[in-house]
């Protein structure tokens, strides 16, 4: 097993960053290459509200890194890369600007003639990556009446729920999950629990989203109350950094596997979990199947071989858990091992 020493090069430095102001939009918008391989790097454009365009480079730098974990341990043969659109706080772009702010950016990413691959994230549906192709080749997630692989969600919510049976070790029918987030992929995720028989508690800021708690007979929470409620499985599908040591020291579950990306508000956060005897699956490895699926694209998508992919995630996670209980570590110090043994094992791999 290679270990990870403290700053390692492999994942502490960066192939390069580029941050721009938006000639037409005039908004803030960067591009983190966190690593190549084979000369690519993908991942998905977030267009949100950000207070500086600080918060805004140190966020795509974040989400970049975890890329880069994400494709390596899932088996793809992608570096990690992530883009962010800076929109102004309380100020949405109306159309017309958002399309300024769009065309800015796609000309931002043909500038890395291909070492970038964007797609859909926060913020942006894949009728924006559909306008962006107009103005680059280097996107994926398109319509599917494009030939795309058309809305990542449903994909990645399938990869959760996998993560979710195979954290439990068994079925789903009468574990209770907490979903907290309903957004995309919070709210197909809560679809295929229902269906699959769980016991539902849901949460999400947007007092709206009740809408869906109702349809499924699931039980309602604000989100303070959701955190702390007792339950098998806190899946959290919101933004990151929910998970603290001190919402750690509070949680009533199992099991923490969830959609969100950078949960963890510190890598400590994972040995806390430990400690409490908390399963943790760690969401680079659980939020895979949207990525699955955008590169799916690169090579003529075929959903069915999408599908077998993303089942796969249950066998990583279990080697993952396997690795942690053996070396007496974490989870997320495992992961972290197993991508950088496949990263390793890419030999065209130019990081």
């Amino acid at each position: 097993m290679t270990a990870l020493a403290p700053g390692r090069p492999l994942f502490s430095d960066y192939h390069e960053i580029r941050v721009r102001e938006g000639k037409r939009s005039g908004l803030t918008m960067a591009i983190a290459v966190h690593r190549t391989v084979d000369g690519r790097s993908l991942g998905g454009l977030r267009f949100e509200p950000y207070r500086t365009a600080d918060d805004a480079i140190l966020d795509v730098k974040r989400l970049a890194r975890a890329m880069t974990f994400k494709a390596a341990v899932a088996g793809l043969r992608l570096g990690g890369g992530k883009g962010v659109i800076a929109a102004e706080p309380d100020s949405p772009p109306d159309a017309y600007h958002r399309r300024l702010a769009l065309r800015d950016f796609a000309e931002l990413v043909d500038s890395f003639g291909g070492q970038y691959i964007t797609a859909q994230d926060a913020g942006t549906s894949e009728e924006d990556i559909g306008y962006m192709a107009r103005f680059t080749d280097h996107v994926s997630g398109r319509p599917r009446a494009q030939g795309g692989s058309g809305d990542p969600s449903p994909y990645t919510a399938h990869g959760v729920e996998v993560a979710v049976r195979g954290s439990l070790r068994g079925q789903l029918e009468g574990r209770h999950v907490l979903v907290i987030g309903l957004g995309h992929v919070g709210s197909k995720l809560a679809v295929r629990l229902d269906a699959a028989g769980a016991e539902l508690t849901v949460s999400d800021v947007d007092q709206h989203k009740r809408e869906l708690a109702d349809q499924l007979g699931a039980r309602w929470l604000e989100p303070h109350q959701a955190m702390v409620a007792e339950a098998d499985v806190l899946a959290p599908c919101a933004l990151g950094g929910m998970l603290d040591h001190d919402s750690v020291a509070n949680l009533h579950v199992s099991v923490v596997a969830g959609a969100a990306n950078n949960q963890l508000a510190s890598d400590s956060v994972a040995d806390a979990l430990r400690k409490r005897g908390v399963v943790w699956a760690p969401d680079f490895v659980v939020n895979a199947g949207g990525l699955i699926a955008v590169s799916d694209e690169l090579h003529g998508f075929d959903s069915e071989r999408v599908e077998r992919s993303i089942e796969r995630i249950g066998e990583t996670l279990g080697e993952i858990y396997a690795r942690a209980a053996a070396a007496g570590t974490n989870t997320l110090i495992a992961a972290q091992e197993l991508a950088a043994e496949r990263l390793g094992g890419l030999h065209d791999n130019d990081r």
